[in-house]
């Protein structure tokens, strides 16, 4: 009962998502969960430029060993990309890798501490390339949503994951996709 499907034959051809809820290219269904999450208290680091491999980068290269350092390398993390592209200029794209961390946490560095809002989010599983979440979003948030009798609300959209769930190995990216929703 608490899940929001698609339409029939409201996706494009070659977007959507598998039966085990994963985005896949060349499926005929995003399989969409409706989830209640609660605040999350986080810190995060800011990188602003464009998106895309440079935000695999930025994970591996400053937000990793920083978790690392501060003992939160099994955490739950949150990528939280603040502009939409096809509007804001790349240069200036602000994403923030958040690291849920506990109360009383004291940050270091460059990184600050905030708490993402919880609620009903709207959620699809993504394991595929890196390179294909943009395609995943569009299809989540242009497609699915306008038939779901949804609508994206203030909060942030994210993407939610566990590093340690990651195999780099392989080549995938496995996440979940949240867009914070509210009725019509």
């Amino acid at each position: 009962p608490d899940q929001a499907h698609r339409k029939p034959g409201q996706a494009p051809a070659g977007q959507s998502g598998d039966h085990d809820g994963s985005f896949s290219l060349g499926e005929p269904i995003m399989d969409v969960r409706l989830i209640d999450l609660p605040a999350t208290r986080v810190a995060y680091l800011r990188k602003i430029g464009p998106y895309g491999p440079a935000i695999g980068d930025f994970w591996r290269g400053v937000v990793r060993p920083w978790m690392l350092s501060h003992g939160l390398d099994n955490a739950e993390c949150f990528g939280v990309g603040h502009d939409d592209p096809a509007i804001t200029a790349p240069a200036k794209c602000r994403y923030d890798a958040c690291v849920e961390v506990p109360e009383g946490f004291q940050p270091s560095g460059q990184a600050l501490v905030t708490t993402l809002p919880g609620g009903r989010y709207a959620a699809a599983t993504f394991n595929a390339p890196p390179a294909r979440i943009a395609d995943a979003w569009m299809t989540l948030c242009r497609e699915w949503l306008p038939g779901s009798g949804l609508q994206c609300d203030e909060r942030p959209l994210f993407e939610r994951f566990r590093l340690a769930d990651q195999d780099p190995a392989s080549g995938r990216f496995v996440c979940e996709l949240c867009v914070p929703v509210r009725a019509l």
